[in-house]
């Protein structure tokens, strides 16, 4: 799950690394109108990512290419609005100040929904993540809930909010002496490669990350118990921006109702990361 710094300072150039659609592309001429002028008249969508962070937004190694759910996402709602989609990529913590000075219409590069977030943009919420444990599939028998993993090593990545997740979670489900054991290790790989060599049981990992996972290697893997501390990733906008906004909303609901929306959650395998309604500004915390 991503994070960000509060807004900074100066801003870096964004990258402009892809393309999508073709310009003035034929779209719905309802939707097409709520757009404001400035945007409508463009004849593109600019939008705001932050590479890599498969399954969301990623490209392949020696790849300029973009894909990923958010991509195609953004590329469907552009289309439908008769606009090009234009990708520009930035570090992390420049996100916020890219919108807020207008260099860039959106955000949309798995960025969560939090309410401090909310006093300079607005958000649509569009999908739901959540924390999991997950291990390897010849662990299923032993552990089956997050109380197993009780008096078990937990490998988790350096420095990430999941680490004191996990810790929390197993002083509040454990024994005092049969606390859940939490290794600092950097990447997924490593992790995996922890639990295949019994050093740890299991890992910490968003529930996209887990669910793309499963994708790529069918059968190895398992979520174990339920997805904790959830939350959502929205579209963000600047405040000054309810007019785009509202046109983004509408779109959305219109690609849920055709089944776009469903149709670009399951060619990622992300089906249980869809939200019933695209709230605005949903988060509460």
């Amino acid at each position: 799950m991503k994070t960000i710094l509060p807004m900074v300072l100066g801003l870096a150039s964004a990258t402009f690394i892809s393309l999508a659609g073709t310009a003035f592309a034929a779209g719905d001429e309802k939707l097409a109108a709520a757009l404001p002028e400035a945007v409508r008249s463009a004849g593109k969508l600019n939008v705001t990512i932050s590479l890599a962070y498969p399954p969301m937004e990623y490209n392949d190694a020696g790849s300029t290419d973009l894909k990923g759910f958010d991509i195609d996402l953004a590329k469907a709602i552009a289309e439908r609005l008769g606009l090009t989609a234009e990708f520009q990529n930035v570090e992390f913590p420049q996100l916020i100040p890219q919108v807020v000075t207008g260099r860039s219409d959106l955000i949309m590069t798995a960025f969560s929904d939090k309410v401090e977030r909310q006093t300079q943009l607005d958000f649509i919420d569009y999908f739901k993540t959540g924390n999991v444990f997950y291990s390897s599939i010849d662990h299923k028998d032993e552990i089956k809930t997050e109380a197993d993993l009780c008096g078990k090593t937990v490998a988790v990545a350096t420095g990430t909010s999941w680490v004191t997740w996990a810790e929390e979670l197993g002083k509040s489900i454990c024994p005092a002496d049969k606390l859940i054991t939490v290794i600092q290790i950097p990447t997924q790989a490593e992790h995996i490669m922890q639990i295949r060599q019994g050093r740890a049981q299991a890992s910490v990992i968003g529930l996209e990350g887990l669910l793309d996972l499963m994708k790529q290697e069918p059968g190895k893997f398992y979520q174990i118990g339920d997805i904790g501390e959830v939350n959502h990733y929205g579209i963000a906008f600047a405040k000054a921006n309810g007019q785009l906004r509202d046109a983004v909303h509408a779109t959305l609901e219109a690609l849920k109702a055709d089944g776009t929306y469903a149709q670009i959650l399951d060619r990622y395998g992300l089906k249980e990361a869809g939200v019933e309604a695209f709230k605005i500004n949903g988060a509460t915390k």
